[in-house]
C-alpha cells in the first residue's frame, strides 16, 4: 500500500535488474532506443535498469503489468504516466552502482543520487550554487568539502526535479540550509515559490551513495519516507546492512 502522506523510495544495483533480456521484454521501443544511444555499455545498462525499476515498482501500486505502462514527457522534459496513472507520481535517478525510483500519490517530488567515490567537481559550485552555499562550502576544511558538495548538489537537483522546470530554474536562486536537520530550502521570491512548501530528506542507501529527496508538503505534517530495496536486490540490501553495522561511528 502507498498511502497519502507517504513516499516510497526504491533502490537497486543496475546489474540486479535482469539486463538486456528483461529490458527487451518490458521496455518500449523508445526507451530501448534512448538507452542504446549511450556510448558505453555500463551507461546503457544503467539506463535500462532505471526503466525496469520504474515499471516494476509502479506495478506494485496499480493493477498494470510492468510492460504495459506508457509514458509521456511534458514541455520541460519531465516524464509522466500517460493517462495520469491514477494519482501516482514518480521521480527517477541513477549513478554508478545505483538506480532509484521515488513514488508518491498526488504530490510533486524529486529524487537524486550520487556516488561519493567519484571526484567532486568543486568548480561547479562557483558557477551554479547560491552565494551562501559557496561561502559555506569554502569555509569547510578541504577534506570535508567533497561529501558536502554532493549533499548540496543532490538536494538542489531533487528540488529542480520536483518543480519539473528543468534548466529554466536557476540554481543560484535558491539555497539549501545544511546546518539545519532536516535540511531546509530558502527560495528567491522571484521564483514564485516558498521554501516552507517543501520537505527535504537525505538517505544513505549504501555506504558509498547519497540519496536526496524533495517532496511538496500537504499541510503541516511531513511525509513518511520509506527506503526499500527492489525484491530482486534483497541480497545487496542485506550486505549493505552488514557493512553499516561493521562501520565505525563518526
Amino acid at each position: 500500500m502507498l498511502n497519502a502522506g507517504e513516499v516510497h523510495v526504491w533502490c537497486a544495483r543496475p546489474e540486479e535488474l535482469g539486463g538486456d533480456t528483461e529490458g527487451g521484454r518490458l521496455l518500449a521501443h523508445d526507451e530501448l532506443e534512448r538507452a542504446a544511444r549511450h556510448r558505453f555499455e555500463c551507461h546503457r545498462r544503467i539506463a535500462v535498469a532505471t526503466r525496469v525499476l520504474l515499471r516494476t515498482v509502479l506495478s506494485r501500486y496499480e493493477a498494470v503489468a510492468p510492460g504495459a505502462w506508457r509514458f509521456v514527457v511534458d514541455e520541460h522534459g519531465r516524464p509522466m504516466i500517460a493517462g495520469g496513472g491514477g494519482s501516482l507520481r514518480f521521480s527517477l535517478s541513477n549513478t554508478d552502482g545505483l538506480v532509484a525510483c521515488a513514488v508518491a500519490r498526488g504530490v510533486d517530488l524529486g529524487v537524486d543520487v550520487e556516488r561519493l567515490r567519484r571526484k567532486a567537481p568543486l568548480e561547479v559550485a562557483d558557477r551554479f550554487f547560491a552565494p551562501a552555499e559557496v561561502a559555506a562550502l569554502r569555509a569547510l576544511p578541504e577534506r570535508t568539502r567533497h561529501h558536502r558538495f554532493f549533499d548540496y548538489w543532490t538536494l538542489k537537483e531533487s528540488y529542480v526535479k520536483a518543480r519539473g522546470l528543468g534548466l529554466a530554474l536557476p540554481l543560484q536562486k535558491f539555497s539549501i540550509l545544511l546546518h539545519e536537520r532536516p535540511p531546509r530550502i530558502e527560495i528567491d521570491p522571484l521564483l514564485g515559490d516558498d521554501g516552507a512548501s517543501w520537505q527535504l530528506a537525505q538517505l544513505k542507501p549504501t555506504p558509498e551513495h547519497v540519496l536526496s529527496l524533495c517532496v511538496r508538503r500537504l499541510g503541516k505534517l511531513d511525509a513518511k519516507v520509506v527506503l526499500q530495496w527492489h525484491p530482486d536486490a534483497r541480497s545487496t540490501a542485506e550486505a549493505h546492512k552488514r557493512e553499516a553495522a561493521a562501520s565505525p561511528g563518526p
